[in-house]
């Protein structure tokens, strides 16, 4: 008995194994045109390529919702691939690219659906480095990724982008959620959805400080701007 329960594990994982291995490698003759909606988006970065494609059905008898596969190469080399069944959960769905990139040092993308968006850098390697967020917004100098999660749990992750490191990456306290970032004063700030607070950020500590000043100090032309917002996406729902 204990081995014909071996045997069926096995099988199980071949199986289970099997099944991944096929949807982390796109084939097109399984998405016909007459059914599926198809895009794909290739970019250089140096000798490194990204590339992105998204598929959704036509009709909403399909098995799924939106499928999205990311491949990086060098040197016509595949580095990494990285595939999504995704569930659109009422918002925007899929993989995307900013209007432009922004750096020298990292390519930029976003994943939206699931309610886990994601931010994800790709260095001058075509190493991937995947942070907890979606949208983003960059400092002036360029020292600094800030990223609002596209979740149901409110959170923001920064990332140093001279280190390479993540700063904070943290759910908030509490019932608020995040709002906007700022640079004011030579500060940067977080101001909150529901009320009048700020967050002052600690990038020392690594830290967000509750502020005694009011969101209403905040001048808008010290917004950070944002990147791959939900908002202005195009063809926010899987591409289409």
């Amino acid at each position: 008995m204990r081995n014909l329960i071996s045997i069926l594990l096995v099988i199980s994982l071949t199986t289970s194994f099997g099944q991944q291995q096929k949807q982390i490698t796109f084939k097109k003759s399984d998405y016909p045109i007459s059914r599926f909606t198809l895009r794909t988006i290739a970019s250089n970065f140096g000798q490194v390529k990204i590339i992105t494609t998204t598929v959704s059905p036509k009709a909403s008898s399909d098995s799924f919702l939106c499928r999205s596969w990311l491949i990086i190469q060098k040197n016509d080399k595949i580095l990494t691939r990285k595939f999504y069944d995704i569930d659109p959960v009422g918002g925007c769905s899929g993989l995307f690219f900013p209007p432009t990139q922004l750096l020298d040092n990292y390519f930029i993308l976003s994943k939206f659906g699931d309610y886990d968006g994601e931010t994800l850098l790709v260095d001058k390697t075509g190493k991937l480095i995947v942070l907890a967020g979606g949208s983003f917004s960059i400092s002036a100098d360029k020292k600094y990724i800030f990223s609002v999660w596209d979740s149901d749990l409110s959170g923001i992750t920064i990332f140093d982008l001279t280190s390479g490191k993540t700063i904070l990456s943290r759910d908030i306290e509490g019932d608020k959620r995040y709002g906007d970032f700022y640079f004011q004063d030579g500060k940067y700030y977080i101001s909150y959805v529901e009320d009048n607070t700020v967050g002052e950020i600690d990038l020392h500590n690594k830290k967000i400080i509750a502020s005694k000043k009011k969101s209403g100090f905040l001048k808008q032309t010290n917004k950070l701007k944002i990147y791959n917002g939900v908002q202005t996406l195009p063809k926010c729902n899987c591409g289409s």
